[in-house]
């Protein structure tokens, strides 16, 4: 008798996982089929087919299309990683053939500057390595990374997504704790204050980033605490490297940065300053951040993840 794994890769059809994939973003049998070129009885016929194979209903049917039940819902995540892995696995025989040694694919936020000296030191164990490099905010990067986009994130993870039932499918490796620092021109006024308070600085001209990002979080937070209203950015925008510019144009405005990245840009640029704040604020620690499961930890996240470890004393309570 066939055990259940040949019959499922005799059956199984890429078109299949494909199909899953367009009816997590549609809802109804004709839009799918539109999306495939197919006829509408040719992605029915697909669709039982599917259901046989995982051995009942995956779908509810409903008057104005189907909706997956719980069982379709779980497997249409599962489809998203194959079909994702599979992209992958293409570009990656690409680049080799090419001559190169393989992909990674990392998710960070702006200013990392853990990042690009891990991955230097990544290129010269693992010559002709290939590294793409997507900055967004950290809750769509771990979107991406559930969904098999990406192979890890290197970031720091939102207080609440310890309580998102995803922090399961995750597996979180510590490498440093984080502080928040605000910057400004040598020039500002504020440039030589000492215990500088929040309420003070609450009506200065704010650069931040998005509302949902974890400095613009960390401000927030930070004058909440203290009694204080937070600031209304006279400029918002996520990129670090924006901000810096702005600072630059603009010397009588202060904006937000990660104490790491913070000391590093005061120490190349002699015109940029570090605001003496008081109380300090902390900032959720820097992780690299995979899809738990022996499979995520490719032998690049591996490396990337020793190097990176060796950079910082991870802090204490690490999840690992």
């Amino acid at each position: 008798m066939e055990n259940a794994d040949s019959n499922l890769l005799k059956r199984l059809r890429i078109r299949h996982l494909e199909l899953l994939g367009h009816l997590r973003e549609v809802s109804t049998v004709h839009a799918a089929a539109e999306r495939m070129h197919l006829s509408q009885p040719a992605v029915t016929r697909m669709i039982k087919e599917i259901e046989e194979v995982f051995g009942g209903p995956l779908f509810d049917r409903m008057a104005r299309g189907i909706a997956a039940n719980h069982i379709g819902a779980e497997l249409m995540r599962r489809s998203d990683v194959l079909m994702a892995g599979l992209g992958a696995a293409q570009e990656e025989a690409a680049i080799m053939r090419s001559g190169g040694s393989g992909l990674i694919r990392i998710g960070t936020f702006s200013g990392s500057n853990m990042l690009p000296s891990g991955i230097v030191e990544l290129r010269r164990r693992l010559p002709r390595l290939a590294v793409q490099i997507r900055e967004f905010q950290i809750d769509l990067l771990i979107a991406e990374l559930l969904r098999g986009e990406l192979d890890c994130i290197v970031g720091a993870l939102a207080p609440d997504e310890f309580n998102n039932e995803r922090l399961d499918r995750l597996q979180v490796h510590l490498l440093a704790s984080d502080r928040l620092s605000v910057v400004a021109t040598r020039t500002h006024p504020l440039a030589r204050r000492k215990k500088i308070s929040w309420a003070r600085l609450a009506n200065e001209d704010w650069i931040l980033p998005p509302r949902g990002s974890l400095l613009r979080r960390a401000v927030i937070a930070a004058c909440l605490t203290e009694g204080v209203t937070p600031p209304q950015p006279s400029i918002e925008c996520l990129s670090t490297l924006t901000v810096l510019t702005f600072l630059r144009l603009d010397p009588g405005s202060i904006g937000p940065m990660r104490e790491q990245h913070a000391l590093e840009e005061t120490r190349l640029n002699k015109d940029m300053v570090i605001l003496d704040v008081r109380p300090g604020a902390t900032m959720p620690p820097l992780a690299l951040i995979t899809r738990s499961g022996p499979e995520a930890m490719r032998h690049p996240v591996k490396e990337l993840l020793d190097i990176l470890r060796g950079q910082s004393s991870p802090p204490k309570g690490a999840i690992d």
